[in-house]
């Protein structure tokens, strides 16, 4: 046998440790040199360890089916268990979706259902040097960050380890033919239809006319950035514990966002909204708009993501909120005495003497009354304070944007607010305790 290729396994499974803790291997086949390779390797050298094949049939080549046979064929040769999905890549696909892309979230999805089924903890691919590389490449078209620079890891936090990083293409397939392991070959593959084979087929091999050793540069600099990548995701997870239980999903206390380097805070964020199940991460422009928010923003400021997120600025912490984009529903009537259905409200308006308990309900003047939702224009004069926006007592008393549609205003005939809900009444409407006025209260329907 080849040695060189088995030395190469070998090495990169012991160096990184990639079967530490593992009580069995899911090994993604294709059929390809690649994988091939790698199922050899699994029935010759590995003997310790439980493993079982998982081959997807993905319905988009016509060679689909044989492929399958191929790989069934061969498993039940050597006796190894075989699990087949026959997915409908291009039936199931959503619309707008990149084929490439949904592919591969379908065959990790069947991966991890088969390390499930078999209780297993790690799924081997049969990525190569060369796959690195192009992923590299194609990572840096697309704009990637230091995180595509990683290109494939050897090893995820999920179980998903590649044993072949270190083997080149030319390498495998010399392999497979000196010691007569057989393959299948995706023709499509030397196809210049998509941006990967473009890179394949037309740009890699000029860079590397370039630079023989372009394989081996690329390789450093990704081990380089996997190895940043990892400093900064202990530095998150750290400053997660930090935070303690109580911190919300959805929220990142300001006081560390503002103190902490931005690479840190960078990957923070973006983890933080990862972890709310959204269809789609924060792109580099969305981080820096957000970072953007919090070196200049004011309480209550947003930016709008994506996916109906915003990233709002709280008074202590940065929130993600998906809201509603639709305006609050405005409220406008006029009140009498007794109880009033003003929209979503309920509102009762009743003579009464002022206490300590209720002054912050109460106010005095002559009907008729009106009861309404806020206007931007709209200022006020609280008993012992300067007249101010109602915007700014809103900032002042900390009260969250969205309670601040039910904050409803009591006017006079003129239109003035002459009372502000939870707050009380407004100059010429000054009650104090003992005197006779009017008590308002104000609640939301349940239906509302």
């Amino acid at each position: 046998m080849n040695k060189e290729i088995d030395a190469l396994i070998l090495e990169n499974i012991e160096k990184n440790s990639l079967f530490s803790d593992c009580s069995g291997i899911v090994l993604a086949v294709s059929g390809g040199s690649d994988s091939m390779t790698l199922l050899d390797y699994f029935i010759r050298k590995v003997k310790d360890i439980p493993f079982v094949v998982a081959h997807i049939n993905h319905g988009i080549r016509e060679e689909s089916d044989d492929e399958e046979e191929f790989v069934r064929s061969y498993c039940y040769k050597y006796s190894v268990p075989c699990e087949v999905y026959k997915a409908d890549i291009p039936g199931t696909k959503p619309s707008g979706a990149s084929t490439e892309e949904y592919a591969r979230q379908v065959r990790y999805g069947f991966f991890e259902e088969v390390k499930k089924k078999y209780g297993f903890s790690h799924i081997a691919t049969a990525h190569n040097r060369n796959d690195a590389t192009e992923s590299f490449f194609l990572s840096i078209v697309r704009g990637a960050g230091m995180k595509g620079a990683a290109s494939i890891p050897v090893s995820r936090n999920d179980g998903v380890i590649r044993p072949l990083l270190l083997c080149e293409k030319n390498d495998i397939l010399r392999h497979c033919e000196k010691n007569g392991i057989p393959y299948v070959t995706d023709k499509t593959n030397f196809e210049s239809i998509c941006t990967r084979n473009i890179l394949r087929n037309d740009v890699l091999p000029r860079l590397r006319e370039i630079n023989p050793r372009l394989d081996d540069a690329v390789f450093r600099l990704s081990s380089l950035a996997q190895e940043d990548e990892e400093y900064f995701e202990k530095q998150v997870d750290k400053a997660l514990l930090s935070f303690g239980k109580k911190r919300q999903k959805n929220e990142v206390p300001l006081n560390f966002l503002r103190n902490a380097e931005k690479p840190v805070v960078s990957r923070l964020l973006r983890m933080v909204y990862s972890s709310l199940n959204t269809r789609s991460g924060l792109t580099f422009r969305q981080t820096n708009d957000i970072i953007f928010l919090l070196e200049s923003g004011s309480t209550s400021d947003r930016v709008l993501i994506s996916d109906g997120y915003f990233a709002v600025l709280g008074y202590d912490s940065l929130r993600f909120e998906k809201e509603d984009l639709s305006p609050a529903p405005s409220v406008s009537a006029q009140i009498k005495e007794g109880e009033n259905i003003c929209g979503g409200f309920s509102v009762t308006l009743k003579k009464t003497v002022v206490t300590k308990e209720n002054i912050k309900s109460c106010f005095c003047g002559n009907p008729p009354f009106f009861i309404r939702s806020r206007a931007a224009s709209d200022r006020i004069r609280l008993y012992g304070r300067p007249e101010k926006s109602i915007r700014e007592l809103f900032i002042d008393e900390k009260i969250p944007s969205k309670k601040r549609p039910s904050m409803l205003i009591v006017t006079d005939s003129e239109n003035r607010p002459i009372f502000l809900r939870n707050f009380g009444a407004g100059e010429g409407a000054y009650v104090k305790t003992g005197d006779t006025a009017w008590e308002i209260v104000i609640a939301e329907n349940e239906t509302n």
